[in-house]
């Protein structure tokens, strides 16, 4: 057996090294099912290889990586046109449009949270053929008072759409409009007088196509005035 084995790897290296050299003449003497047996019937592409991937790298150095975000902006999801993105709004991880199919009027909500309390996700997950992604994010804000309840209770049984800007000025778009993030909200007061009296945001949403895209720079958003 080991002998047929060793005879077996010789063959395919001379079949092989033959035909690369003259693959016509090769054809012409060794049989075709012998030859589709080690070759297959499309025979040997030299040069030709590629990769389904792509390859993945961490950012070059000697530039600037910060993390946290500045800013946050709200869209609800009845102040869309259309449902917004789609997987085709989305191409290699920016979004195509250069402007949001929101309603006449309708401008961003801002969120001010607390220095360096504000943060993103996005997840990849699931089994193989079954994956998507999630959005997800949270901020806090110092206070408990009327005018900030007030604004609260307009996002209850309202989800929508969040835009981050992250500290280097890229700007992230979390959930869509036909898949509204989830807005959540909880208190705390605090057990003493330095302990943070506070509004807890949270947002997050799941079943999308694409991880947070980033938005072109001719994307301009109304903002309050």
């Amino acid at each position: 057996m080991k002998s047929f084995r060793v005879l077996g790897s010789i063959l395919f290296s001379l079949i092989l090294v033959a035909s690369m050299i003259a693959p016509t003449e090769v054809q012409a003497v060794v049989p075709p099912s012998v030859h589709d047996f080690f070759m297959g019937p499309d025979g040997v592409t030299l040069g030709m290889a590629t990769v389904s991937l792509t390859s993945m790298s961490r950012k070059e150095r000697q530039k600037s990586n910060l993390g946290g975000i500045l800013k946050l902006y709200m869209y609800g999801a009845s102040d869309f046109t259309s449902d917004f993105p789609m997987e085709a709004d989305v191409a290699e991880g920016l979004l195509v449009p250069t402007t949001l199919p929101v309603k006449t009027g309708v401008t961003a909500a801002v969120v001010t949270f607390d220095l360096d309390t504000c943060r993103v996700k996005g997840d990849q997950k699931g089994k193989i053929g079954y994956q998507n992604c999630s959005h997800s994010g949270e901020c806090k804000m110092a206070g408990y008072e009327a005018g900030q309840l007030a604004a609260i209770k307009k996002v209850l049984n309202e989800g929508g759409v969040v835009i981050a800007v992250y500290k280097n000025g890229t700007r992230e778009l979390l959930g869509t409009s036909w898949q509204p993030l989830e807005f959540e909200v909880a208190t705390d007061s605090g057990a003493k007088g330095d302990d943070p009296l506070q509004i807890d945001f949270k947002f997050k949403g799941d079943g999308y196509p694409f991880l947070p895209p980033i938005l072109p720079t001719a994307m301009t958003l109304a903002l309050p005035a």
